[in-house]
């Protein structure tokens, strides 16, 4: 079975948008995701100094939600009140660049809006920086991920809401499941499922 890392994906739901983020680890297995107000917060259980494993992986902002592998998307949020989503990606991945573990682990974004069929991925590695705008289309989910994914791929998902769309996501056939984050676009505002390998 392939094993991603933490993964992200855009799609559309019923001519909505919705985003995915989840966390597949083989190191730090023991983690949860909390949701806090308009943002989503993976939490380390065990005690670690690694600075890269608990972080803020979903921030609603205005119209527009990011999901990210890291600390870049309380930054990218913030890019979004003076640039669009395509500069503010650009500008953020290549100002943080990738994360300094014993991994190299690229940094991942995404980024959609409501009411809007296109969204935005972005990825940057040691030796690799793209940002690209994705046309969305109907039950179709475009992802990218931090390990063993070229560029962009693509999966079908089919879901009724928010729980349902991360209850979905973490059952991707894909190594080492530990949480994963559902953000839908349900017209009136962004609605947030969360779902853990013990939820299931």
């Amino acid at each position: 079975m392939r094993y991603v890392g933490r993964m992200l994906g855009v799609g559309l739901k019923e001519g909505k948008p919705f985003a995915f983020y989840r966390v597949s680890s083989r190191s730090f297995p023991n983690r949860t995701a909390k949701l806090r107000g308009d943002e989503v917060v993976v939490l380390n259980l065990t005690e670690t100094t690694n600075p890269y494993v608990s972080y803020t992986a979903v921030k609603i902002f205005k119209d527009y939600a990011v999901v990210s592998n890291g600390s870049h998307t309380t930054f990218i949020a913030h890019a979004l009140e003076w640039e669009k989503p395509k500069k503010a990606l650009i500008h953020v991945l290549d100002a943080m660049d990738y994360e300094r573990d014993a991994l190299n682990t690229p940094r991942i974004a995404g980024i959609i809006q409501r009411d809007k069929d296109e969204a935005f991925l972005g990825f940057v590695g040691k030796d690799e920086l793209w940002v690209k705008r994705v046309k969305l289309e109907e039950g179709k989910a475009f992802f990218t991920a931090t390990y063993n994914v070229e560029g962009i791929e693509t999966l079908s998902l089919d879901f009724k809401d928010e729980n349902a769309l991360a209850e979905k996501v973490l059952e991707l056939k894909f190594a080492h499941p530990v949480l994963a984050i559902g953000v839908v676009d349900f017209g009136d505002k962004f609605k947030i499922g969360i779902r853990g390998v013990k939820n299931l």
